[in-house]
């Protein structure tokens, strides 16, 4: 592949990865905001986007360059595990919208999980860790 090549392909990984880190931080504003405004802010589940928010801002700051493949990985954990243990906790479903199913919750976990490893994934750009 010739210099020019290499540089457009570097340049649409450059791209893809802000538009995959900023769907990423508007899904967790999102989960954030529509939390809030309907009163039903968790603990949990804000940490949880918080962790994903403050490694989005580790990457656009260029910091941990050399350990991005490892960070990101542990940040998507995290994300998963402070979910999971939020689910543990309050249950698959919600009082508070007459034991409806978390399905709010679930879409925007998935979400975040696949945009995330989609990311982690471009980072790593194919080298084994």
């Amino acid at each position: 592949m010739g210099g020019k090549d290499a540089r457009s392909v570097q340049a649409n990984r450059i791209t893809v990865a802000r538009a995959l880190g900023l769907a990423l931080a508007l899904t967790q504003l999102f989960d954030i905001v529509i939390h809030a405004a309907a009163d039903q802010l968790e603990p949990l589940r804000v940490a949880a986007n918080l962790v994903v928010l403050l490694w989005l801002g580790a990457l656009a700051a260029g910091k941990f360059k050399a350990q991005a493949w490892p960070l990101a990985l542990g940040a998507l954990g995290v994300y998963l595990v402070l979910n999971l243990v939020f689910l543990m906790r309050e249950g698959l479903t919600n009082p508070a919208q007459g034991d409806a199913v978390r399905v709010m919750l679930l879409l925007l976990v998935a979400t975040t999980a696949a945009l995330a490893a989609a990311l982690a994934a471009l980072l790593h750009g194919g080298r084994r860790p």
